[in-house]
């Protein structure tokens, strides 16, 4: 079975192991880069990939992972966080609404990359 493959230059850096960051509940050996708009439900979201001052792209790790349970981006939303994205060009992705117990969604333009454990992988 042939698999279409995109591939990224991007430095993941190893998790960090400080107070500010929870211990990983996943293998980061499962881990991929995605583009936001490809990540699905179950999947656990562990960083951003940004620039990081220079060209090269890098992981910018969250203090917590946390399980994505994607739904439209809604520009109505009053949550206080999906306003920063409603004059978005592009397609724009809500990847959760529940993380850290916050009740703020979490919205992503689609293109932007991610690193994800799949969920495939999880089982």
């Amino acid at each position: 079975m042939r698999h279409d493959v995109e591939f990224f230059p991007v430095l993941v850096t190893a998790y960090p192991t400080d107070e500010d960051h929870a211990p990983l509940l996943v293998d980061p050996a499962a881990a991929r880069i995605v583009r936001a708009g490809d990540i699905v439900d179950g999947d656990t979201v562990l960083a951003s990939i940004g620039h990081a001052g220079n060209a090269l792209l890098r992981s910018d790790y969250f203090n917590d992972q946390y399980e994505a349970h994607p739904t439209p981006f809604n520009r109505a939303c009053q949550c206080g966080v999906c306003c920063h994205l409603t004059d978005e060009q592009g397609p724009v992705i809500v990847l959760t609404t529940t993380a850290w117990g916050s009740g703020w969604c979490d919205p992503w333009p689609a293109s932007d990359l991610a690193l994800i454990v799949p969920a495939n992988r999880l089982a």
